[in-house]
């Protein structure tokens, strides 16, 4: 029995029929000396990249495609084109072969400002890492920035052009116009300069937060001015993005320290209001109080239980009420500074009111007693007669 047959497992494909050769081989750009194609290999696509036909033939183009794989090689970085080997393919001849990368160049990506910042932090760690091993890109530009499908992240690629102080031959003046620092031009050996330029270049076309201006402005100048190397400038990215924070966080707390002072204001005024509407009406009650007093002491109450003689009485009980009515006005007047004339009024409107009151409720206990001994005479008048 066979170890499928004995773990349960039956396998249709066997050893013999998987095969190690590129198959749907696709030319996908072809220059004066190099092919770009993309095969598969056990299911999984491939990126080749050799000579045509005019490269084969050319001693220089076959060294530098063998400088390109041992620049390759050496790099193993999440947001670096991985390199997998230099391999014999059909149809293509030595081809170095890397990972197939599904996405679209930064050129032709439309990003959001948050899309962008995210998309140079990877790309200044993909050349800040390359730079580490000492190889200098010098062709770095939008066209050879991948964007994958899944998740937009950084993939750099084609380093045809790129370069090491390793190799002591096969230096040349390269580069993409727009994209090539000035001193490229005129020098053939690499400097991580060289890339800081191009990185300045490619920032001024994305859509960064305004504080990046300085940034890339920095990285356009003459090449012993500008950043000396991809930490100087993502620390000035951060120096430059953290001031703008704490200018933020500034502005939010002056904004809330200024919406509390606001509340507190607001507090205290309302609070003051009801302090002094708590002290009119407690002002209120104890001056309606001290009227039941002044009330108690013209015995007013009383004369209505026992009225006699009212004719002879009543100047008097007139006489009482006019007392009250008077102590109304002289106790206002009497009142602290504290108390506006408004709030002068307001008391003595209420203890006019009390008083007011109870003015009626005397005149109708006065009418009920008088009518009640006009009755009586009027009885003992007539029994008389």
């Amino acid at each position: 029995m066979s170890m499928e047959e004995h773990s349960g497992y039956i396998n249709s494909i066997t050893a013999d029929e998987i095969s190690a050769d590129f198959i749907d081989v696709s030319v996908m750009y072809s220059s004066e000396y190099n092919v770009i194609a993309r095969a598969q290999r056990y299911g999984r696509w491939f990126l080749l990249k050799g000579l045509n036909d005019n490269g084969s033939n050319n001693v220089l183009a076959r060294q530098m495609l063998r400088k390109e794989f041992e620049i390759l090689i050496q790099m193993q970085h999440p947001n670096v084109i991985q390199t997998l080997g230099m391999e014999q393919v059909s149809g293509l001849g030595t081809c170095i072969v890397m990972e197939y990368v599904d996405g679209t160049t930064l050129k032709e990506s439309s990003l959001n400002q948050d899309d962008a910042v995210r998309v140079l932090n990877e790309l200044l760690q993909a050349v800040g890492y390359i730079h580490s091993l000492g190889i200098v890109h010098r062709d770095l530009k939008p066209q050879n920035i991948m964007l994958t499908r899944i998740g937009g992240h950084v993939k750099l690629i084609d380093f045809g052009l790129a370069d090491t102080d390793e190799f002591a031959m096969l230096k040349q003046q390269a580069g993409t116009a727009r994209y090539m620092a000035p001193e490229q031009a005129a020098e053939a050996g690499p400097d991580l300069r060289n890339d800081i330029y191009s990185l300045g270049v490619i920032m001024s076309e994305m859509p960064l937060p305004s504080q990046y201006q300085k940034v890339w402005s920095r990285c356009l100048l003459p090449i012993n001015t500008r950043y000396q190397n991809v930490a100087e400038l993502q620390a000035d990215i951060v120096r430059l993005c953290s001031r703008k924070k704490r200018l933020i966080s500034w502005i939010v707390a002056a904004v809330i320290a200024a919406l509390l002072c606001v509340v507190c204001i607001l507090l205290w005024r309302v609070e003051t209001m009801d302090e002094e509407l708590n002290r009119v009406a407690y002002a209120k009650a104890e001056a309606i109080e001290a009227l039941h007093e002044q009330m108690e002491r013209t015995q007013l109450t009383q004369h209505t239980d026992t009225l006699t003689q009212w004719e002879y009485r009543w100047p008097d009980l007139t006489q009482r009420v006019m007392s009250v009515n008077q102590f109304c006005y002289d106790y206002t007047a009497q009142l602290d500074s504290r108390f506006t004339s408004g709030d002068r009024d307001q008391i003595c409107e209420a203890m006019l009111s009390e008083w007011q009151q109870w003015q009626q409720r005397i005149y109708a206990l006065s009418t009920a007693e008088i009518a009640k001994q006009r009755r009586q005479r009027r009885k003992s008048q007539f029994e008389m007669e």
